[in-house]
């Protein structure tokens, strides 16, 4: 499981306004899932004739293959308890989605239920393209869910997702450098900006990445709109203050200057053994077993960097349905199938990844084997799971938002701007998104 699929998965822009309006595959359609196929780039299952009433497009975002066999058998085992419900899976990648989903739309065939990120259903939720889960799904279907992540994709007392798997980040550490710089493994952002420098100077190596900055403010407790999510807050002293000490130490060269937050540079440094500590989930581990044994030997498990709230980030996968979709209620009960008890944590035991209902993460499967890496860092990521959280503003536009925010650390840390200047700019852009 690749970490890029738990980051922004759509441009919205392209999409949105047309999933409000558009329909999609009609109770009448004859396609239908279980096996696999192909089509112009995305994964499908291949359609066959169905006597079914109801057949549901779902679509997902590169699971198939990997999980190929995981999936067909539980769409198969819910049409079997389903008689009259056909799933057409489709599969679709990364880089793909934003053509095939605008293509969809306007066709006329927009997905029943779709895998997205949480900014992304919020962009979506925005613009009415949604279905009002709390208002359409039935209690015992809300009621398993942890509250926090049910609240992820919330807009006033509209929730427009059902919270599907998490990845809670944790810390991968280089054994061996941290036993040349002879220094303890910090835990938080300040400390390791204290240690930055020395760490440097004995290794070779950086510390550790920054986050990107929008998630640095929402670690160090910086608001980043008002109360009432009106106006930016975020333009402050104390963010001032939170530039210039990382600036200190990005012009000693001692942090680096660019990609904050970038997951795929961490990786890249912390594999060839330029970068000590990369906070990222559980399931990165293969990956740097396969690109890197050599470091992976060296690899040790923690919790992850905090700020002074406590929290550290806990992306969140979802399942939504579009007004645009004609079976609704069907679609309804599909995506609460998918992310119920028992299906999450089937698919957890398949991939290092958390789930978001109360009973599947209190399981003992996460806890019950320390012995190797992976056993620890699934342990890690049910420990790091209770101080987490998807950093969601429940707003609809938290993309622009954030693009915003950045765009200050990149003209102070990168250009060497005046930071209230840079951060008056990004109040000023801010401030005009949300009007």
């Amino acid at each position: 499981m690749k970490k890029k699929v738990l980051s922004a998965l759509l441009c919205a822009a392209m999409a949105v306004t047309a999933l409000a309006g558009c329909g999609s595959s009609s109770s009448s359609s004859s396609s239908s899932s279980s096996s696999s196929g192909s089509d112009a780039g995305a994964d499908s299952t291949e359609t066959a004739e169905s006597t079914g009433d109801t057949t549901l497009e779902f679509w997902t975002i590169d699971l198939k293959a990997s999980f190929g066999d995981f999936f067909n058998n539980m769409i198969a085992q819910y049409e079997k308890d389903n008689p009259g419900v056909k799933i057409n899976w489709t599969d679709i990648p990364y880089d793909d989605m934003q053509s095939k989903l605008v293509t969809a739309v306007a066709g006329g065939t927009a997905p029943d239920v779709v895998n997205m990120n949480t900014q992304m259903a919020l962009n979506l939720a925005g613009e009415d393209a949604l279905v009002d889960l709390n208002k359409a799904a039935s209690d015992e279907q809300k009621s398993i869910y942890i509250q926090d992540l049910w609240n992820s994709a919330k807009i006033g007392d509209e929730v427009y997702a059902f919270p599907w798997y998490a990845s809670p980040d944790i810390m991968f550490y280089n054994k061996d450098l941290f036993d040349q710089a002879g220094m303890e493994v910090p835990k938080t952002f300040n400390e390791a900006l204290s240690e930055c420098e020395e760490f440097y100077n004995k290794t070779g190596a950086y510390l550790f990445m920054p986050d990107e900055f929008f998630n640095l403010l929402i670690e160090e407790n910086i608001p980043i709109l008002n109360d009432d999510s009106t106006a930016a807050a975020f333009n402050t002293q104390d963010t001032i203050d939170l530039l210039n000490k990382y600036k200190e130490f990005t012009d000693k060269g001692v942090i680096s200057k660019t990609k904050w937050g970038d997951w795929d540079e961490c990786l890249k440094l912390f594999e060839s053994g330029k970068l000590a500590i990369v906070s990222s989930s559980g399931s990165s581990l293969s990956r740097i077993k396969d690109e890197a044994p050599d470091i992976y030997e060296k690899v040790a498990i923690s919790t992850p960097l905090t700020g002074s709230t406590g929290l550290s980030r806990n992306p969140l996968m979802n399942l939504v349905v579009p007004k645009a979709s004609k079976n609704q209620q069907a679609a309804i009960d599909f995506a609460a199938y998918v992310t119920n008890d028992d299906n999450q944590l089937a698919f957890c035991k398949e991939v290092s990844i958390f789930p978001s209902t109360t009973k599947a993460s209190e399981d003992p499967f996460f806890t019950s084997d320390t012995t190797t890496l992976e056993g620890q860092a699934s342990a890690m990521s049910a420990k790091a799971s209770l101080t987490s959280q998807d950093f969601s503003l429940s707003v609809a536009n938290q993309n622009d938002i954030q693009t915003a925010i950045d765009k200050a650390y990149e003209a102070v840390i990168i250009n060497g701007d005046d930071p209230a200047a840079a951060l008056s700019d990004a109040e000023a852009s801010v401030n005009s998104l949300l009007k």
